[in-house]
């Protein structure tokens, strides 16, 4: 059964540059164990556009996938020391991108999740990017 939660989610970016570059997202989300992954499901609404991504984040002890489905559109999967390519999806095209897999780390107490997630990130034809993805989950009412 899932559970209504506060989950915050944030990007974080370095180009080769040097340039970096940091976003956060808190909204209410739904969380769900089921065997041995936990699973975020969360709707984000571009505040320009008011365009609506549906997204879904599934973490076990040594991966995790990240689905989008709407206005941004891939399937992301993160597994340390391993290569993955997919396409990112957007209302502009589509873009080529591999994902290099670095440290995937969870860890749940009580009724808090923690996780993080860190990546080489290669567009086509691009430097590569140093990034992460870090999550928090916390009951409403925290």
């Amino acid at each position: 059964m899932a559970t209504e939660i506060w989950l915050t989610v944030t990007g974080e970016q370095k180009d080769s540059d040097g340039r970096s570059d940091r976003n956060a997202v808190r909204c209410r989300a739904l969380y769900e164990k089921r065997g041995e992954e936990h699973i975020f499901t969360y709707r984000e609404t571009d505040p320009e556009s008011g365009a609506v991504t549906d997204s879904e984040m599934l973490f076990t002890e040594n991966s995790c996938r990240i689905i989008r489905r709407g206005a941004v559109r891939t399937t992301m999967c993160f597994s340390p020391d391993s290569e993955y390519e997919c396409m990112y999806g957007t209302v502009f095209g589509e873009i080529p991108m591999k994902i290099t897999a670095k440290r995937v780390a969870m860890k749940k107490i009580g009724d808090n999740f923690h996780a993080r997630v860190s990546y080489r990130l290669s567009f086509q034809g691009s430097d590569p990017m140093e990034c992460a993805v870090t999550i928090k989950a916390e009951p409403i009412g925290s």
